[in-house]
């Protein structure tokens, strides 16, 4: 390695004056905060993030990032302001898309470490950082968490967001290595909400339903009458596919009954005990009223098979026959102004869970071993999590492309976007910023780390006279779920595992997943008969191994969040 004397000097002392000050044992960051919504409205007002404290001369940084086209990597406003803030020197190298990931791959798993330069930016599993983590390529930062002085805008991020996000990135040796961004979405974390027709619930003269046993005979009325007055009996009930990612109509329904979000169907009680949803007596109830809803014609069958393409035209057909489908939002239907969200359903037993997809987060910068100034590295990271640079990331610069609310002079005629929070930014051509072709000098991107909560997206000043129905709808629905947070206190989305844990139970959850999948459908098409399966369906299950399965998933919760 080649570096300056002057450099190396500096990086030891500075690496001595803040391991004084630190606990080796330490991992992760200690700051927690309630979440609630005032905390979560991002601050009105310029903030100044603060950083470490610096040496007089810029430190210089090699850093790998994927090249992005509408980016000037020199001359962008936020490289200027990393590198005034935190006193550096960014040397910034853009590889190409279609190379990167595997130069990178190739490099931190078999090349020769002299080689990397001191950070790169990219996107990685937990697993994948953990296979680099082994390879000693990239080192570890728990340290640098464990500074108050060092993870400054990583603590107020951890402050803005009411989240302790990093323990998402906590590897299965305790340490953390790298730095994540971290984006809240109201619209993502529940995505299986129900949309009715209203103009047909009206036709009916009913009432929005609030238990299964009202969802059931509300299905009912509609297959039995001819709502779209063409004289036929073709309206549907219920419909859905198999591939969208964000809104499942099993689940819905099936929450009814026991809590059917979150991975595999997986459950956590209070004390952080793994349990599976597919083996208990509420899954069996919520299989038999499911399959009803298919017997009686309510549910469409193809429901089993169609995909996203061939239910998206089923909706918008000229004649409307679908009721009701379940989706993050409404769709892409050409009549999304009259379809509304309405709320969970209760089942029989009173269960009323929705499915909660929690934000998680991901590496996105890690600080290779050939880095001689980690903190250094570590700063820049830090300073990329700040408020600033969150939105940034996204919506440009601010002065330019964006300005915090009370710096525009009109303000008062806007509304937050989504009713109940403070108005936050006021974006000017967001269109034209993130969606043109032009080469922009304000952001990265999202390249790299970055940090947004709910109050950003969701406080965007608006013109009322803009907002679509639609619109209104989804975020009203927004709201409802929101607010009304139906999910058990424990829903990890991220659970980081020993390389051991996973040899052990990757067979496994691939085999359990499959089973459990195969037996819903022969249930749900009629092809097996749910009461004289059940017991043989619960034996092949522990057959395969879910006790080994579970095990580790309660070890690796009780590592990762007790």
């Amino acid at each position: 390695m080649k570096r300056k004397l002057m450099a190396l000097l500096m990086a030891m002392a500075l690496c001595v004056s803040m391991l004084a000050g630190c606990g080796a044992g330490e991992t992760g960051v200690t700051t927690e905060a309630p979440e609630t919504k005032e905390q979560n409205n991002a601050t009105e007002g310029n903030k100044e993030e603060t950083s470490a404290e610096v040496a007089e001369e810029p430190v210089k940084l090699k850093v790998w990032v994927k090249e992005h086209l509408r980016v000037d990597w020199d001359d962008s406003e936020m490289t200027k302001w990393l590198e005034e803030q935190g006193n550096l020197d960014l040397e910034i190298e853009a590889i190409p898309s279609a190379d990167y990931d595997t130069k990178v791959n190739m490099a931190l798993t078999v090349g020769d470490i002299e080689d990397l330069p001191d950070v790169i930016i990219g996107s990685w599993t937990n697993s994948k950082v953990w296979e680099y983590a082994q390879a000693e390529t990239i080192l570890p930062l728990t340290e640098y968490y464990n500074d108050p002085e060092a993870a400054v805008n990583i603590n107020d991020a951890i402050e803005r967001t009411g989240t302790d996000y990093t323990k998402q990135i906590i590897s299965a040796d305790g340490n953390i290595y790298g730095i994540a961004s971290f984006n809240q979405s109201y619209g993502n974390e529940y995505p299986d909400k129900m949309w009715i027709y209203k103009p047909w619930l009206d036709a009916l003269g009913e009432e929005i339903p609030t238990t299964t046993e009202e969802f059931y005979q509300l299905l009912k009325k509609v297959s039995e009458t001819d709502l779209n007055g063409n004289g036929k009996k073709d309206e549907i009930g219920l419909a859905g596919d198999t591939t969208t990612t964000y809104g499942s109509y099993f689940e819905y329904l099936m929450n009814a009954f026991v809590y059917a979000g979150g991975v595999d169907y997986r459950l956590f009680d209070e004390d952080g005990t793994a349990s599976a949803a597919f083996t208990t007596e509420g899954w069996k109830d919520g299989l038999e009223y499911i399959s009803k809803l298919f017997d009686e014609g309510l549910i469409l069958s193809e429901s089993l098979t169609m995909d996203t393409t061939q239910f998206k035209t089923l909706l918008n057909a000229e004649e409307n026959v679908v009721f009701a489908f379940t989706y993050m939002g409404a769709y892409d239907s050409v009549r999304s102004d009259d379809y509304i969200c309405i709320d969970t359903l209760t089942g029989p037993d009173g269960v009323n869970w929705a499915s909660f997809e929690p934000s998680s987060a991901k590496v996105t910068f890690m600080v290779t071993a050939n880095c001689e100034n980690p903190e250094a590295a570590f700063r820049l990271g830090d300073l990329m999590s700040s408020e600033k640079i969150g939105i940034s990331q996204r919506f440009g610069w601010e002065g330019i492309d964006w300005d915090y609310a009370e710096n525009v002079k009109d303000i008062s005629s806007y509304v937050a976007s989504v009713d109940g929070f403070d108005l936050s930014i006021r974006v000017y051509d967001d269109n034209t910023f993130w969606g043109g072709s032009e080469t922009q000098h304000s952001s990265w991107l999202q390249r790299g780390p970055y940090v947004r909560d709910y109050g950003v997206a969701n406080g965007m000043a608006v013109d009322p006279s803009s907002m679509s129905q639609t619109t209104t709808n989804f975020n009203e629905a927004q709201v409802l779920y929101q607010e009304a947070a139906r999910h058990p206190e424990n829903c990890p989305k991220v659970l980081n595992f020993t390389t051991d844990e996973e040899e052990e139970i990757s067979d496994i959850a691939t085999s359990l997943k499959n089973y459990v999948n195969e037996f819903k459908a022969g249930v749900l098409s009629g092809n097996i008969d749910l009461e004289a399966e059940w017991d043989n369906y619960l034996n092949e299950v522990d057959k395969i191994g879910l006790e080994t399965w579970l095990d580790v998933l309660t070890a690796a919760f009780a590592r990762m969040y007790k």
